[in-house]
């Protein structure tokens, strides 16, 4: 479908938006406040005025820049569900794309018309494009968990976040060791086995509807039979030799004991009809606080990275206890510690890696990470890993550090390849491109747990091995899955593709969807979606997976704008509405629950 619409009425969000015609409904887009949920002015006062156009796109990350990126972490209040119009599609959308984009992230980003100090700690809100017959369907709503109905019941915090600042209690002290944190359910979502499900790692899931509507928490028919009943943000969809798929997800929890402590973790295999296959718990000796968020999963094993992470006690006790630091912020980076590979094998299968062990565990020099791109086994009893690397963290890091967030090494994520030795317990490290900062790395669904030849991180505008700035590109890298293995690793056998959004727009995490009847890996489309701080509206870029650098094929257009998320998936599944689906909007500043029902639209 191909837009007749000008390029000037595409990109104005803030003067006269077509929406507004052809819908009985005005999107707040945050520049008029509801009157029950006053939000702050700006960020904490750091946004200032309207910011001038047309500034240089320079190889550095300046204040005013930061400006910009920081007006992408306001409250959005309003929940719509509508047909995109042909007119707010820039490009043509492939026919044959069919199926939905799921995305998840903190949406409300105030609590009582206090805001919050880390928008980690905002709560969840679902996007949802459904597409069919050449057409797309766009929905945002809230996750009604229970923390969000009782903290807008009350108009104040009543939970403490993991990365925010402050005792909801009001008092000046609070019990430093009970480490529960406010259940946000805003970090992943997941359609498996007939479940929608929003995830966050300190919590159950909760499941919805396909119309987005909150249905409660969930065990997962039990499956979940942890102490703590938590489960991960993360998961790793991967097919058997049968070509079925199994759906492996995992929970981290802190085990302390008189000696120290251990951190543990629990994996379970799902078939696709949410029966549960296997349970598995892997123990992590002083690893109480490896910091655990993300998981690899291969044909024959379980691959955890235990971050070289411990607590600050000092920290915890001088400040955390009189809110004076977050909870997060008493996790103190180890650089003479190393990152700890920990390869557990699966359920049932042989390990050419560990031979008649069930698990081992190799080290190698200390770096930092949140998220991986896949693994897989490699010749000679080798794993190869691809991860994004950081040289340290600093969780002390929210939106007043200004600019300092992206100076120094701390949090600077590089694409890494690491190659582990099952025979001589030997790790090679192998950082792959070094003059682009990294995250949110992904591969294509059918290359999850097999050898890969191509990922895909968002990455920073800024070049340099000493810059780097929010995430403003998509990148592609490509290199042989045996590089590192079969021949020696050299950066030049890898290449990049790469296109940049524009500065004055901020991209976020890529998701893969392959095309109908893939011949290649990378046959497909790439989504991503993106801030635009010029007319303070977001859009989801279409890219074609085999050429990023010459830009979207297609541009979807929203009447508002969707803070920064987390992450996301994509299902073949179309959980869309009806064709003759009236367009509908609510704006949660009325209230989120009744009577402790949830309200929708």
């Amino acid at each position: 479908m191909k837009s007749h619409a000008s390029k000037a009425s595409l990109k104005s969000c803030k003067g006269i938006v077509p929406f507004t015609t052809r819908l009985a409904l005005r999107p707040n887009r945050g520049h008029c406040i509801p009157h029950a949920i006053a939000a702050p002015e700006g960020i904490r006062g750091q946004l200032g005025d309207a910011l001038p156009k047309g500034d240089e796109f320079a190889n550095q990350f300046t204040q005013q820049d930061f400006k910009k990126f920081m007006q992408g972490y306001r409250s959005q209040y309003e929940e719509i569900s509508m047909w995109i119009d042909d007119n707010d599609i820039e490009g043509e959308l492939p026919r044959e794309l069919a199926g939905t984009l799921l995305r998840n992230g903190p949406g409300l980003l105030e609590i009582g018309g206090k805001p919050l100090t880390q928008p980690l700690d905002g709560d969840g809100m679902i996007c949802k494009f459904a597409f069919k017959d050449g057409k797309v369907h766009f929905q945002n709503k809230y996750v009604r968990t229970e923390a969000l109905m009782k903290e807008q019941a009350a108009s104040k915090m009543l939970y403490r976040g993991a990365f925010s600042v402050g005792n909801p209690s009001g008092g000046k002290f609070f019990n430093p060791f009970n480490f529960t944190v406010k259940g946000i359910a805003n970090t992943g979502v997941l359609n498996w086995g007939g479940k929608l499900l929003a995830l966050y790692e300190r919590d159950l899931p909760y499941e919805l509807d396909n119309d987005l509507k909150t249905l409660g928490k969930t065990t997962l028919g039990g499956a979940v039979d942890t102490e703590k009943q938590f489960f991960g943000a993360h998961y790793r969809v991967v097919s058997e030799p049968d070509a079925s798929k199994r759906l492996i997800g995992f929970n981290f929890v802190e085990e302390t004991t008189l000696s120290g402590g251990n951190g543990v973790v629990h994996f379970w295999e799902f078939d696709e009809s949410f029966k549960r296959l296997h349970k598995t718990q892997h123990k992590m000796p002083g690893g109480t606080f490896g910091f655990i968020h993300d998981i690899l999963v291969t044909d024959q094993h379980y691959i955890v990275l235990e971050n070289p992470i411990n607590m600050n006690f000092g920290k915890l006790l001088t400040k955390y206890t009189v809110a004076k630091a977050c909870l997060a912020e008493c996790l103190q980076y180890e650089s003479s510690k190393p990152t700890k590979i920990h390869v557990i094998k699966r359920p049932g299968k042989d390990s050419s890696v560990l031979g008649s062990k069930a698990h081992a565990v190799f080290e190698t020099t200390p770096f930092f990470s949140f998220h991986h791109a896949n693994a897989f086994e490699a010749s000679e009893g080798r794993l190869v890993v691809d991860t994004v690397a950081m040289t340290g963290i600093d969780f002390g890091n929210n939106i007043d550090s200004g600019t300092s967030v992206f100076e120094g090494k701390a949090g600077r994520g590089v694409v890494t390849r690491l190659v582990i030795n099952g025979q001589t317990g030997k790790v090679q490290r192998h950082p792959v491109v070094t003059d682009r900062a990294a995250e949110f790395p992904s591969v294509a669904p059918v290359a999850s747990g097999k050898p890969h030849q191509h990922a895909y991180t968002a990455g920073s505008r800024v070049v340099g091995e000493d810059k780097w700035g929010p995430q403003q590109v998509v990148m592609k890298v490509s290199m042989h899955p045996g590089l590192g293995t079969d021949t020696p690793f050299s950066q030049q056998q890898a290449s990049t593709d790469v296109w940049d959004a524009g500065p004055d727009q901020f991209a976020q995490e890529p998701i893969f969807c392959p095309r109908p009847d893939a011949q290649t890996e990378d046959d497909g489309w790439v989504f991503t979606m993106v801030y635009d701080s010029a007319s303070d509206c977001s859009h989801l870029a279409v890219l074609d997976a085999k050429d990023l650098k010459s830009g979207p094929v297609a541009r979807i257009r929203l009447p508002q704008r969707i803070p920064y998320g987390i992450h996301g998936s994509f299902t073949e599944q179309y959980l869309g509405p009806a064709s003759d689906a009236k367009p509908q909007s609510y704006n949660i500043s009325k209230a989120v629950a009744h009577d402790g029902v949830p309200v929708y639209a």
